[in-house]
């Protein structure tokens, strides 16, 4: 039988980052997919903050800087991406800051997305069909009765949907998920930490120089630093993110961002003689999920009697790989189930 001659199911993906949008990019056309994001934009911690102060143009990775692609569905995937320049391999000079110095370490070639880390999802919507993208669009409840969930998001309601998936950090699936899903324990047992980003831009006649392209940093604050615009295929001025360890973060995740940010540019001055520049760009953005402390331990989290999943990378750790894999696993699993 064709698709046409019979209604499609219903799918809704709560949340557009990559795990998100890779499961709803490998679903069978078979389905009519419905994704939802709270954010304005599409890839979730890929992101890019673009600023501008005078003439000068700055775009700011402030999420993931960068990833390697290991799994053979990974590389397949990337490959026609990288073949029409939506994705550029890169090798940057690496090293490690602490109070005593910088010391070089070892580099392996990473992966961008171009022209900015957020450019993917953008990239792959605009080949979907049968596809819906809400942005800006925050999902309140998933109101209903399985195979006939509803979304509620406050003025607006959406469904019936077949079977809804999310793609949201752990802590935010939970908050959603009914409590008769029988995976809502494994989900309670994911911890996530949050993370500290600040941006710096500068002027060219404020310009700066170092050694490296990225650093990580032997410090009780600091984590890692990337000079965003040293990446291939980058323009505009220098543009530099900061950002601390994911521990001292989920300690002072409350704290004044003001306060926080002149820590950051304190501490990054101490150790690198680096500072902002006057003029420039300085902002502070705050991730209160960023990293995975502790994972669920599977590819995906499904429950075929409720008709509800749950994808992102904290199924399986960190990576922007995990968040691929979790995405491209469930999309397999329920082309097959529900077809």
């Amino acid at each position: 039988m064709s698709v046409s001659n019979f209604m499609k199911k219903k799918i809704a993906i709560i949340g557009a980052g990559l795990a998100g949008f890779v499961c709803a990019d490998h679903l069978s056309p078979d389905f009519e997919i419905s994704l939802f994001d709270k954010s304005r934009g599409m890839s979730g911690r890929l992101s890019t903050r673009r600023a501008q102060s005078g003439e000068t143009v700055f775009a700011f990775d402030h999420g993931a800087q960068y990833f390697s692609a290991k799994s053979a569905a990974f590389k397949d995937w990337l490959e026609p991406l990288e073949a029409n320049s939506h994705v550029h391999r890169w090798k940057p000079r690496m090293v490690t800051i602490s109070a005593t110095g910088s010391v070089p370490r070892p580099t392996s070639e990473k992966f961008v997305f171009s022209p900015s880390m957020n450019s993917v999802g953008k990239v792959r919507f605009s080949v979907w069909a049968h596809k819906q993208l809400y942005l800006d669009t925050p999902v309140a409840a998933i109101d209903g009765a399985p195979g006939a969930w509803h979304l509620n998001c406050g003025e607006s309601f959406f469904g019936p949907f077949e079977h809804v998936v999310l793609a949201v950090p752990a802590p935010q699936a939970l908050a959603l998920l009914p409590p008769n899903a029988d995976f809502v324990g494994r989900v309670q047992g994911v911890q996530m930490l949050g993370c500290h980003t600040l941006m710096l831009g500068y002027l060219p006649q404020n310009d700066i120089e170092a050694d490296w392209h990225c650093a990580f940093f032997d410090d009780a604050l600091l984590g890692f630093a990337a000079f965003n615009s040293q990446k291939p295929d980058r323009s505009g001025g220098t543009s530099l993110v900061v950002q601390t360890r994911h521990d001292w973060s989920q300690a002072h995740i409350e704290d004044e961002v003001e306060g926080v940010a002149e820590l950051i540019a304190h501490r990054f001055k101490d150790l690198t003689g680096l500072s902002p520049a006057a003029g420039g760009y300085y902002r502070l953005h705050r991730w209160r999920y960023a990293s995975v402390e502790q994972p669920a331990g599977a590819k995906y989290l499904h429950d075929n009697a409720v008709q509800l999943s749950a994808i992102g990378d904290w199924c399986l750790g960190s990576k922007v790989g995990d968040a691929f894999t979790s995405g491209y696993s469930l999309a397999k699993h329920l082309n097959a189930e529900l077809s």
